[in-house]
């Protein structure tokens, strides 16, 4: 049996102060298989994963003891995930603004399920807060279902006191979704079809590619968006250079003004990590949804710890002793390899920061 560590314990405290609301057995399992994640080598296997658990068992009853964990009630609700999560990370980001979240599709191994995943964006990468999963094509429909994803979620966000402002790729680009989220008060940042038909002030309508076909500068300005069914709605349209077609943004902020030029790049950006990386989600075989969605509750935590460790470790100068080229490493593999792979003493020194934290997690920094 392995022995427990320093860490398994640091993590252990930290879990059932986090997720008090749980109940006392699923925090101490999700103590114990998240110790484990963290501290596995690259690319881990379940079986991997059950054979480092520090339990007095036989490897293939740590195996089953993890599969009934993933497939527990609570795993199986995503938004449990959320209730704990989404308060320790949103007090990284200040009140006075919109609060970040990235919001896109994915999809699982299965070939027949795909995950809504939402996170908050940490220098490119993407600390994921919520997720839901659904078969392909997602019931009853996928407008439906991301509409009350969203909603849900933005509500959870302004219970905090923050205003929600979605960063959404052009999958979501429907006037109707527009006009429900300023009808709840969120904010969003929508890249536009190039087909999508505007009208600006004083102007005519036409389609993007045709009234903004090219631009050399950034370009702002107040226009209405034009739907399916006459549906309108009155947006910022932000118009930025690119390769071979113009950036077309719909934003509609709660604070106005206009948004840095970088959260573009967030919706492109944002979900490596989660899109084939990560921790390898190809190799686990998980074949049904209640499996995936376990899985990825457990996976979600992880990572989002990993990331804020490697936001951590960067600059520090024994790195380049530790792994090649650390200022060319993505945070969440900056704090995967420093965690997995490092001699001591520098990994004595991760585990240290990890520690604290969590530590600083727990105290609500």
């Amino acid at each position: 049996m392995p022995p427990t560590t320093p860490l398994s314990q640091v993590i252990t405290l930290w879990v059932h102060k986090a997720f008090a609301s749980l109940r006392k057995t699923i925090r101490s399992n999700l103590a114990l298989f998240l110790s484990t994640l963290l501290a596995a080598p690259l690319d881990p296997t379940l079986s991997d994963l059950a054979r480092r658990t520090p339990l007095p068992t036989l490897a293939q009853s740590r195996l089953n003891r993890l599969w009934r964990f993933l497939h527990h009630p609570t795993l199986q609700n995503p938004w449990a995930l959320t209730e704990a999560l989404l308060p320790l990370l949103a007090r990284r980001f200040p009140k006075d603004r919109p609060l970040p979240l990235i919001v896109d599709w994915t999809f699982a191994e299965d070939g027949r399920h795909q995950a809504l995943v939402a996170a908050l964006p940490l220098k490119g990468r993407a600390l994921v807060v919520a997720f839901a999963l659904h078969p392909l094509p997602p019931f009853p429909s996928q407008n439906r279902v991301e509409e009350e994803f969203l909603h849900r979620l933005g509500r959870a966000v302004q219970d905090l006191g923050y205003t929600p402002l979605f960063l959404l790729d052009r999958g979501f680009d429907r006037v109707s979704l527009m006009r429900k989220l300023q009808g709840w008060g969120m904010g969003f940042l929508i890249r536009l079809r190039q087909n999508r038909e505007v009208e600006p002030r004083g102007g005519k309508r036409l389609p993007l590619k045709e009234g903004y076909r090219r631009v050399v500068h950034p370009l702002r300005e107040e226009v209405r968006l034009f739907g399916h069914g006459g549906e309108e709605v009155e947006v910022t349209l932000l118009v930025y250079p690119g390769g071979r077609e113009p950036w077309y943004l719909a934003y509609s902020g709660p604070f106005g003004g206009k948004p840095p030029y970088g959260w573009r790049m967030w919706i492109e950006e944002g979900f490596r990590d989660l899109k084939g990386q990560g921790f390898g989600l190809d190799r686990h075989r998980l074949r049904t949804g209640a499996s995936l969605r376990g899985w990825l509750w457990l996976l979600a935590l992880g990572m989002a710890l990993l990331i804020l460790l490697g936001a951590r470790l960067q600059g520090r100068e024994w790195l380049p002793r530790l792994l090649a080229h650390p200022e060319r490493q993505s945070l969440f593999r900056l704090g995967r390899i420093a965690l997995a792979q490092g001699p001591p003493p520098w990994r004595e020194a991760v585990v240290e920061e990890l520690i604290r934290l969590l530590q600083e997690l727990g105290g609500g920094k």
